[in-house]
């Protein structure tokens, strides 16, 4: 097997390793949500239902293309270079999780800022980054390899990834500064100025390992 077989399937593997990981914990935290908020509204109960369940698909096509590629098609250099149909679906269904967060967030910020123009750019956002996403996925079962792709749509892919990238820093930051705000307005409560502090370390912390991540993807 050529060391450019080798590097095309190296990172999907290890992706699919880290997603195994996380979905465990994303059904140890959905198990926690319906046991300790049993009273919760419908709608936000149906909504962790529809995510874990996205969530399930996403890692079992994750470990079909494992299987495919590295099982099935052992040493096979012409399957190891091109993609499938099964990528794009795979790639499909993590983009539309990432659109029900990010849109979960965004109605968070509205409920804290009640500014529309907020609402807009992040719905605007979330759109672009699912449009692009999949018509860069879509784009490369078309293409011959995964090479050629890469030379061809590099500047889609770049675009694609930028968006993720300005929207989970601007969903950070402004939580971050409208968390912050209710501290200083609340510093006479030490009780709720605890919570409001732990929150702002909680959104600075998931917020900053995913721009993280955005940013490694980008110059990966």
């Amino acid at each position: 097997m050529s060391d450019l077989a080798v590097s095309l399937v190296r990172g999907p593997l290890i992706g699919t390793c880290l997603g195994s990981f996380l979905y465990g914990t994303t059904c140890l935290q959905a198990l926690f949500y319906f046991q300790a908020y049993a009273n919760d509204r419908l709608g936000l109960k149906l909504t962790v239902a529809l995510l874990l369940t996205l969530e399930t698909i996403h890692v079992a096509l994750s470990m079909w293309l494992m299987d495919y590629y590295l099982v099935n098609n052992y040493g096979n250099e012409r399957v190891l270079q091109s993609a499938t149909w099964f990528v794009m679906v795979t790639y499909s269904v993590g983009f539309i999780i990432d659109s029900f967060v990010y849109l979960y967030f965004t109605w968070r910020i509205w409920m804290f800022t009640r500014k529309l123009w907020i609402v807009f750019f992040m719905t605007s956002v979330a759109l672009a980054r699912i449009a692009g996403g999949v018509a860069a996925s879509t784009l490369s079962v078309l293409s011959s390899t995964w090479v050629s792709y890469l030379e061809r749509d590099r500047s889609l892919i770049l675009a694609a990834s930028s968006f993720f990238l300005i929207g989970d820093t601007f969903s950070a930051s402004v939580m971050a500064w409208h968390l912050s705000k209710s501290r200083d307005n609340t510093l006479k409560l030490q009780p709720t100025n605890m919570l409001v502090t732990r929150c702002i370390a909680f959104v600075v912390a998931t917020g900053g390992i995913t721009v993280v991540v955005d940013i490694l993807m980008l110059v990966w």
